[in-house]
Formats: C-alpha cells, sequence, structure tokens
C-alpha cells in the first residue's frame, strides 16, 4: 500500500498504531522492552545494526544496547509513549525515505518477535501506521508532548478526561504519582532521570519548549488543568 502524500525530511510528524482488532501488542515487560530496543536499533542507517544480532550473538543487555553506536539515524525521536495496545511517537525525518524505512523495521521487527513469542500468524498491527503532519510553528506541536505523555492515565483512571470536563475533581496527586513510575515512555526523560532510554532522543531538532525540567513539569501541571482537544 503505497502512501498519498511523501514523507518531507525535516518535517515533524505524529505516528502511531495499534494492534489489529485493538488486541493487545504489549503483555509483559519484556515486550516493551523488546519494542523500546527496537526504537533504538530500527532508527539507524547501517543495515547490520540488527537486534538479534546484539541479542543472541553479541550477548548485549538493555542498557548496553540502548549505549551503542547507531551511526546516523533515519529519524529524530523526540517523544514516545507505549500503551498496552497502541504506540505514539513524535518525531522529524532526517534522510529521504527515513521514516518509512525506520517504521517498516521497527513493525517488521516486533511483530516477528511477537509471533514467535506468542505462537501466533498474521498481522499484529492494524495496517499501515497512520502519520500525522505537524507544523513546527503550529501550537499542536507543543501540545502533542502533553497528550503522548498523558496518555498513560487512561490505564489506571480511564475516566478522568470526562471528570475534567465536567469540573469533577481529580486525584491529581495519585496522577501524578503513577506517571513519575510509568517507564514506558520518555516522560521520565523529561522530567530528569537518569536512565538507559535518555539515548533515544534527539531533542535538538525540535523546537525547544521545555528549556528546564520545571518548565516540562509546569507544562503538565497545566495540561491537565485546561486540556486541549486534539
Amino acid at each position: 500500500m503505497q502512501r498519498k502524500d511523501p514523507f518531507v525530511t525535516g518535517e515533524y510528524y505524529h505516528i502511531y498504531n495499534r494492534g489489529v482488532d485493538k488486541r493487545i501488542i504489549f503483555k509483559s515487560e519484556n515486550d516493551y522492552k523488546r519494542f523500546v530496543m527496537l526504537l533504538y536499533v530500527a532508527n539507524s542507517s547501517t543495515e547490520s545494526f540488527r537486534l538479534d544480532n546484539l541479542i543472541n550473538q553479541q550477548h548485549k543487555n538493555f542498557d548496553e544496547i540502548l549505549g551503542l553506536d547507531r551511526g546516523k539515524s533515519l529519524v529524530s525521536l523526540s517523544a514516545w509513549c507505549l500503551m498496552p495496545n497502541h504506540f505514539h511517537l513524535l518525531v522529524r525525518q532526517e534522510v529521504d525515505g527515513g521514516i518509512t524505512k525506520f517504521m517498516r523495521k521497527l513493525g517488521v521487527g516486533y511483530s516477528m518477535f511477537f509471533n514467535i513469542k506468542y505462537q501466533r500468524t498474521g498481522a499484529l498491527f492494524g495496517g499501515l501506521f497512520k502519520a500525522k503532519l505537524i507544523d513546527a510553528d503550529d501550537t499542536y506541536l507543543k501540545h502533542l508532548f502533553g497528550y503522548l505523555h498523558l496518555n498513560p492515565l487512561d490505564i489506571k483512571f480511564p475516566d478522568w478526561e470526562n471528570k475534567m470536563e465536567q469540573g469533577k475533581e481529580l486525584p491529581s496527586s495519585q496522577m501524578q504519582k503513577f506517571l513519575d513510575t510509568y517507564r514506558y515512555s520518555s516522560y521520565l526523560d523529561f522530567v530528569g532521570k537518569e536512565r538507559a532510554e535518555n539515548s533515544l532522543l534527539t531533542l535538538k531538532d525540535f523546537p525547544d519548549y521545555f528549556e528546564e525540567t520545571n518548565s516540562f513539569k509546569e507544562f503538565m501541571e497545566s495540561y491537565l488543568v485546561d486540556s486541549p482537544e486534539l
């Protein structure tokens, strides 16, 4: 299947996809970690830089893999979030064909891993990944940082957005604690936590919305109070 509009190098995109029939695509911690490693390894112009080789032949662990020199990147990643049945990425294409190549390696690599592990066949994702072009001067790009990083609240507080719209009180301290412990997004990287996943992000290629950790925290707090419709 071919896309009507090709991806443009230097432009920003919100990329997302979900499991076919909204099925769960991350069943365990190891599934999440496999996808995170692929986010790093698949984002390389070097064909020989492959995750299976790194794990099975070179016996690299999670932290070691995320610290390797992968060469020239295909895209710059500024934010990511993994949910039980879908994922979100905020990227900028760095080389012609970069997004297509990156997403092909990411999707095929994870689907093969998942199908072998769980003894299943067929497509794992619900068709071609979705991609929305974002204008760098549009406030929507900044709001995406809030939208992506608040996604995990749906896991433990599925009705939080409706309550907020209705003016009902939210368990803000519990919600904040949940975000501070959720490992499968770039939220922790923005609040200053040192971890291997820091290497996934290339923030220099995006507008400098959050010069300091506190500015991001303040943005997230304000987003919870007055979340724009996306």
